[in-house]
């Protein structure tokens, strides 16, 4: 190799010139030239080419498009229509199995969380109406005759409902599965106890001082029938007044006032006392939003006539609206002062 700055003749190998020192750098093409040939990179090579060089002609237009082209770049009539029709087969396929997993995982959550089964149905049903949407044929595709499709044969075609097969994943550890399923569903269900009763219940203790040491549990009946609630009393302070609790309760009433239950047990460390059906139950919470006369007179008058008592008074008994507020306390946890 010859230094291009004192012209001085060195060895191929040599790194520097021997007599100006100069940096001899190689350059891309002889450093290529030096590597491994392998036969591998010929007939790819090879293979590329005459594909690029593979030409056919359109049977509509005449010109000349690849041989893999699924358009004409002419005409832009469709070439390969199995081409489409794969890719539509793929997608409906997925949209028709991914469907009918959300119906069933959604029918199942109804039962822990009502909001989450009914988003999951909901997301269902528009895969199920996006299955339809999906092109079943390549749109102006041809039948056999080369004669374009018409618009009738194209929606049969589309809202026949293809039987797809799907293969499921083989799971190695069974076991796991089994096991973790009952946990997921589990964890599922005491989030959605959580978030929906007992978190709103927390939020209510902690704003009014005049509840410090009251302690209240919330929850669905069994923690899984989400039309019934269980309102339980555990604890309670030796300053606490009825009047407190029953604004407690009020109050988480008016925080839960758009939803809708079919009853509210009230509990005392575990034991159900007494019950209120859920349109009451919702009369009350709206009434405790309005702080106004009327709003006030349903809280503390009406709504301690309207409580189902699991232990009712003696009959004959006529109470005063304000003896009738006491005696509820009293039955429900035994406090009347």
């Amino acid at each position: 190799m010859r230094c291009p700055e004192c012209k001085t003749l060195n060895d191929d190998t040599a790194a520097a010139c021997n007599a100006c020192g100069l940096l001899l750098l190689k350059t891309r093409q002889e450093l290529d030239a030096k590597k491994p040939h392998r036969r591998a990179e010929d007939f790819a090579g090879q293979k590329r080419r005459a594909a690029d060089s593979a030409v056919d002609h359109c049977r509509f237009c005449g010109g000349e498009v690849q041989s893999s082209a699924v358009r004409c770049r002419h005409c832009g009539e469709i070439l390969n229509e199995t081409f489409y029709r794969e890719r539509a087969r793929k997608w409906r396929s997925r949209l028709n199995y991914a469907s009918w997993v959300a119906y069933i995982f959604g029918l199942g959550a109804l039962l822990l969380f009502r909001p989450v089964g009914l988003f999951s149905i909901a997301a269902g049903l528009i895969m199920s109406i996006a299955y339809y949407a999906v092109p079943a044929e390549p749109v102006g595709g041809t039948d056999g005759n080369g004669k374009p499709k018409g618009l009738l044969a194209f929606l049969k075609r589309q809202i026949r409902l293809e039987r797809v097969q799907i293969p499921i994943p083989r799971f190695p550890k069974k076991k796991l599965v089994f096991v973790g399923t009952p946990l997921v569903a589990a964890l599922i269900g005491y989030a959605a106890n959580f978030v929906l009763l007992q978190e709103p219940v927390n939020d209510v203790l902690k704003e009014n001082s005049a509840l410090a040491g009251m302690q209240v549990s919330a929850h669905y009946a069994y923690y899984v029938v989400p039309g019934v609630v269980v309102y339980d009393l555990k604890t309670l302070s030796r300053t606490a007044k009825p009047i407190d609790v029953h604004a407690a309760f009020a109050d988480f009433a008016g925080r839960l006032r758009f939803r809708r239950f079919d009853r509210i047990d009230l509990s005392y460390q575990g034991v159900t006392r007494a019950s209120v059906d859920g349109a009451t139950f919702r009369e009350l919470g709206t009434a405790y939003v309005r702080h106004d006369a009327a709003g006030a007179d349903f809280v503390l008058n009406k709504f301690p006539r309207l409580v189902h008592i699991q232990a009712p008074s003696q009959p004959g008994q006529s109470l005063s609206d304000y003896q009738a507020l006491l005696r509820f306390h009293q039955q429900w946890y035994g406090k009347e002062e």
